[in-house]
């Protein structure tokens, strides 16, 4: 599995989290003074488009306007308490989170730890003997997905966190999985390599593993699944430019915000409220991103959105539940990183 060196989203400022766990309206504290500058990651895990394929990708595209609809946002930020290092990668119906927190020896993943976030306060997630554990996505049932990397081969493995007990999860013939999503159901979805190939998408269900990729592209990146199976995700095309994916059983359409290169699709919900991000290649600081922007799609119209906070460069949203609730991380013109907590109204 092949990586970049720009890390996930990690530094955060402070909130109150007692105020987020009644939904009161979160108001930004003063960045810490303390805060480092870390690079942002072209996904959660810091994977990459290989060389691919060299056809574009032949499916159906949705005819999409930039007219908003309305939606009005609501903004707060998020710190793991015992870390100066965290970011929020998923939320369930029930305001619960899941992330990552640490990177302090290997970097070629997010985080040291996983985390979880109940409303009584913050939980380890530690895959038992792995060096770097991350957690990606908890469903309403409070099962959990992410992934791990092995002691020995420096592989990563796809987890599932059932109570106190995990489970391993490989694709079939992979060097190496990650477990992205997860649906009410169990569904798992994520991404798988091998030494010689780029990324490509996979879905869980019932036991079975289903390939879920885009015909031609460079790699396919599975990212959400809503109760009716229905997939989001990204591909990065011949070109090396990114574009959302909506999977409805095999029937392909990809998400473009209008008049940008790049786009991708973070999370869906069970309505098929669709939650993104868009963007043209753009150095902030030293580090280069693709994304700037974040996006609610649907009915065939987006709602940009961009972190109120003052100096933001880029927005990119990672996770949402069926409220609207999504979670994320921004960067600021410094190339400072933090995360984010949004509430979106119609």
């Amino acid at each position: 599995m092949t990586h970049i060196s720009r890390k996930t989203l990690r530094t955060f400022a402070a909130v109150i989290l007692s105020v987020l766990a009644v939904g009161a309206l979160l108001r930004a504290r003063p960045l810490p003074q303390n805060s480092r500058r870390l690079p942002a990651s072209l996904s959660r895990i810091e994977m990459r488009a290989g060389n691919g394929l060299a056809n574009r990708q032949s499916g159906s595209r949705a005819n999409l306007q930039a007219s908003p609809p309305s939606v009005s946002y609501s903004f707060g930020l998020i710190d793991v308490p015992f870390s100066s290092d965290g970011a929020p990668f998923g939320i369930n119906d029930l305001r619960q989170m899941v992330g990552g927190y640490d990177n302090l020896d290997l970097d070629s993943y997010p985080a040291d730890h996983g985390f979880a976030f109940k409303g009584k306060g913050f939980v380890t997630i530690d895959y038992p003997g792995a060096p770097q554990t991350a957690a990606y996505a908890i469903n309403n049932s409070g099962e959990v997905v992410g992934l791990f990397v092995d002691n020995v081969t420096g592989h990563s493995h796809g987890f599932k966190l059932v109570g106190s007990t995990f489970t391993q999860l490989d694709y079939p013939g992979a060097d190496d999985t990650v477990a992205l999503g997860v649906n009410s159901d169990g569904d798992i979805v994520g991404i798988w390599s091998t030494s010689s190939t780029s990324a490509n998408g996979f879905v869980l269900s019932g036991g079975v593993y289903s390939p879920v990729t885009v015909p031609g592209a460079q790699s396919t990146y599975a990212e959400g699944i809503n109760k009716s199976g229905v997939i989001v995700g990204y591909y990065f095309d011949a070109s090396g430019n990114s574009h959302g994916l909506l999977d409805n059983g095999g029937v392909q359409t990809t998400i473009d915000y209008g008049g940008y290169p790049d786009s991708y699709l973070a999370g869906i919900s069970d309505s098929g409220l669709m939650l993104g991000g868009y963007g043209s290649p753009t150095t902030i600081g030293s580090t280069l991103y693709i994304w700037q922007h974040g996006f609610l799609y649907s009915g065939g119209k987006f709602s940009s959105f961009d972190v109120p906070f003052g100096d933001v460069a880029a927005t990119e949203p990672y996770g949402m539940n069926n409220h609207g609730e999504i979670v994320g991380g921004y960067v600021d013109g410094a190339g400072m990183t933090y995360g984010f907590y949004a509430k979106a109204t119609p």
